[in-house]
């Protein structure tokens, strides 16, 4: 069960073309509200994790997918085509994710447009934290935040697309 609406499905990020950017951080709320799981344990991941390397492939894309829950890994599958640096902007974006508790690629646009940066601002490192989208907060129902889906290797809004309309698919999917 999940709150996914099956009218909601967005194809690709021509879904955000011509949005101002208030409407595409209302946007991205209103999918960190949609993208929720009923239950979330190490065979859903596997199973996301693969139906999200189907998706890259289908797509022509290669990237590197990390799936953790309570800080404990429990996917990650590099592609053919990525490179090791990807698993450091996972670990960056996915630091993101847990300090601000929303999508990196939302934290990345919504500082932006605050004219507001991760050092300055918040004094967090860009040795550990990266405004760079494509990582997405695993949120679970009546829990809320539990860890992280996070894909790399793609530009900014590429990676975020991948991971949030795959979510969006594998929980339609689940029913």
């Amino acid at each position: 069960m999940s709150n996914v609406d099956i009218n909601h499905i967005c194809k690709g990020a021509a879904c955000n073309l011509n949005l101002t950017m208030t409407e595409k951080l209302k946007e991205m709320q209103q999918e960190e509200k949609d993208l929720v799981f009923g239950t979330f344990d190490s065979e859903t991941a596997l199973q996301l994790g693969l139906y999200l390397v189907e998706e890259a492939k289908r797509r022509s894309q290669a990237v590197t997918i990390d799936i953790t829950l309570k800080e404990h890994r429990l996917f990650l599958h590099a592609m053919e085509g990525t490179h090791p640096d990807n698993e450091d902007w996972i670990r960056r974006k996915n630091n993101v994710v847990n300090h601000f508790s929303s999508s990196s690629w939302h934290t990345a646009l919504r500082l932006r447009s605050e004219n507001q940066t991760l050092e300055q601002d918040f004094n967090l490192p860009s040795s550990n934290y990266v405004l760079a989208g494509g990582a997405f907060p695993l949120i679970m129902e009546n829990e809320g935040q539990i860890g992280t889906i996070t894909v790399s290797g793609l530009p900014d809004e590429e990676d975020h697309d991948l991971v949030t309309t795959g979510i969006r698919s594998f929980l339609l999917q689940q029913g």
